[in-house]
């Protein structure tokens, strides 16, 4: 980059001396509304180009924003990089140290008062984060690839510690890279993140402090949530529901890069920001008359379709219930541990249930089997339910929920649900296209936050279940919207296991599970899945 920055600090409320790099245009000739983005990433790093080897390069094209007539700071978070004092991610009183520096720049000569917010992932923990506190210069947020309650969204997947993704973020991404720059681990209470989050099993205190989510109905400044079907498993869900908390003035564009290195790249993508983020940051910030707020409230890609469509609304307003039954009959169409179907019509007789015993011997990577070629198989070794080829083009967008009728030989079961579009013709292999996962011990939901089609479970404590009975599960399915073509099938996988190919990075902690689980689905225990589904 070619302007070099220069370096602004104050002392934040809770008196830790927090610092940020400031970048100016070269020919900037007077004050300028300004773009925050914050992160642990350390702010020195900006020299490492955009790259899947650097995932933690989510600041976005800080040129091109200088070229349009912003100054754009960046900030290292308490205990990070060059800030002091103690790290805690996401907490309310980090947000309240990005308040705190929202309000510094605000006051400065070079800036017009009117600050924005910007950047992916904990960039965009960082807006949600801030965004609760209210600074009094904050005009917007544009909020890309984020999620809002890390309990819920990736620390603990419907109750069940993630694994792949905590130790490559935590300490790929922050405690390695403070190491490399001479900042020792346990700098600013950096290696203290992990004990403290393992120790924080349910959604206690701890938790909801770094969760925005539970003020953000509290917000009413602009914003402007971008999702990523391809970040589904990380940040997706926390996308959906920050739009649907905050009240103010609000769009919802879920884009269509399939990956985590898509993501980033699109985050990159200059034309992406031209079209998107810079008309949105002209208005707020600059008071631009550009029509930004006659777009639909709602955009998303339709996976499978390769097209954008809108409403009014999220879930879309025209979005119908439509139900699959799970039958054990067999579909013949995939090799797995039962080969089950899912039918249009409930069950009319009993009893039928599937019954599968863990640790599966067959298991050689996570769930995931080889063949004699040595080509891995995500389904041989799972159980799968799979429907009748559709017989005419079926949108599918909106929530989902998975019912589930099951028993154990043990006091506790986990469900890892995958939803998949099968392909009625050629080569191409399945795409999972939502997935959602319990903990059968953390069944309780919170009425006040549950709906049909999406029941939020309270995660504070653990009720065993008995041996041999029957418990009703209701597991929360992220947000999807894909076309199922004529002839295409969905298919249902289920384990207690997931697969560090197919789920990498968000994989979780076997522990000690062994034992037989049992799901039942027959007219007494009609287990169902239920997808939204929009006429065509």
């Amino acid at each position: 980059m070619a302007v070099t920055p220069f370096e602004t600090e104050l002392r934040t409320r809770a008196g830790d001396v927090v610092r940020a790099d400031v970048y100016l245009p070269e020919d900037a000739s007077g004050p300028l509304p300004v773009l925050l983005g914050a992160s642990p990433y350390q702010k020195s790093l900006r020299r490492l180009p955009p790259h899947p080897i650097f995932p933690f390069t989510e600041y976005g094209p800080i040129q091109f924003y200088l070229d349009h007539g912003y100054a754009y700071v960046a900030m290292d978070l308490p205990g990070t990089g060059r800030s002091e004092g103690t790290w805690d991610p996401v907490s309310r009183q980090e947000g309240e140290a990005v308040h705190d520096m929202i309000e510094h720049v605000a006051a400065q000569d070079w800036a017009t008062g009117a600050v924005g917010m910007i950047g992916m992932s904990h960039y965009c923990w960082s807006q949600w984060n801030a965004a609760r506190t209210r600074p009094p210069h904050l005009k917007t947020i544009v909020a890309y690839d984020g999620a809002t309650d890390m309990y819920r969204d990736w620390m603990y997947h419907g109750g069940i510690p993630t694994q792949g993704f905590f130790s490559s973020w935590l300490f790929g991404s922050v405690l390695m890279q403070h190491q490399l720059n001479g900042i020792d681990f346990h700098t600013g209470g950096k290696d203290r993140f992990v004990y403290d989050a393992l120790s924080h099993p349910f959604d206690d205190e701890w938790q909801q402090r770094r969760s925005p989510f539970w003020e953000l109905d509290q917000v009413d400044i602009p914003v402007f949530s971008i999702g990523v079907w391809g970040k589904a498993s990380l940040h997706l869900r926390g996308n959906f529901t920050g739009y649907e908390r905050v009240t103010g003035p609000k769009q919802l564009l879920v884009a269509h890069p399939d990956s985590f290195a898509g993501a980033q790249r699109y985050f990159f993508d200059e034309d992406f920001h031209r079209t998107e983020l810079l008309p949105w940051y002209d208005h707020h910030l600059k008071g631009a008359d550009n029509g930004v707020m006659d777009r639909p409230a709602v955009r998303f890609y339709v996976n499978n379709e390769g097209t954008y469509r809108s409403a009014a609304a999220w879930p879309p307003p025209d979005a119908q219930t439509t139900a699959f039954y799970l039958s054990g009959d067999r579909s013949g169409t995939v090799t797995s541990l039962n080969d089950g179907s899912l039918t249009s019509s409930p069950p009319t007789a009993g009893p039928d249930s599937t019954s599968w015993s863990y640790p599966d011997p067959q298991w050689a990577a996570g769930v995931t089997v080889f063949d004699a070629d040595g080509r891995p198989d995500h389904t041989a070794r799972v159980t799968t339910f799979t429907s009748e080829p559709m017989d005419c083009d079926r949108e599918f967008t909106g929530q989902g929920v998975l019912t589930l009728h099951t028993s154990t030989d043990q006091q506790d079961l986990d469900l890892m649900v995958s939803v998949y579009l099968v392909p009625g013709s050629g080569t191409a292999r399945p795409t999972r296209v939502s997935q959602g996962w319990l903990r059968a011990s953390q069944r309780a939901e919170v009425p006040e936050l549950t709906s049909p089609l999406r029941p939020f479970h309270a995660h504070t404590r653990a009720e065993p279940l008995t041996p041999g009975t029957v418990y009703e599960l209701r597991v929360e399915l992220l947000p999807m919207s894909f076309l199922a073509h004529r002839g295409d099938r969905i298919r249902l996988a289920i384990s207690n296991h997931d697969s560090p190919i197919a789920d990498a990075p968000l994989t979780h902690f076997y522990g000690q599970k062994v034992g037989t689980d049992t799901y039942h689905h027959d007219d007494t225990h009609p287990s169902t899945l239920q997808l939204q589904e929009r006429p065509r």
